[in-house]
């Protein structure tokens, strides 16, 4: 079984997601939609390939949808990837110019 780690901001991005869903629907559903997230990491893991790609932003970096949401992640150990960001979809033009400013500053942080 392969593992996942979320970054320091996609777990910010699951705290905010999970306030949100809180505030607007129920904690029930709060807790429920945070299961889903958590259990789609679990199966990117294990099938990193499934994700959309999106090479031209940052080597190795794919994409996959849960709902509204879009995880970006990469694939760090043959059995390991990292969240990178959980964004809403509507945030994608947004993550794109997020990525594309911020990940050249730290790739040399970043193990490909």
């Amino acid at each position: 079984m392969a593992n996942f780690k979320l970054s320091n901001k996609a777990t910010q991005d699951l705290k905010l997601i999970w306030n949100y869903t809180f505030a607007h629907w129920s904690e029930k559903q709060a807790d429920k939609y945070f299961q889903e997230i958590i259990n789609h990491c679990s199966v990117i893991a294990n099938h990193p390939k499934i994700g959309q790609n999106y090479e031209t932003l940052m080597k190795g970096l794919k994409g996959s949808k849960i709902n509204k949401h879009i995880l970006f992640y990469r694939q760090i150990r043959q059995d390991e990837i990292e969240v990178i960001r959980i964004l809403h979809e509507r945030m994608k033009t947004v993550a794109k110019q997020y990525l594309k400013i911020l990940l050249p500053f730290q790739r040399s942080l970043l193990p490909l």
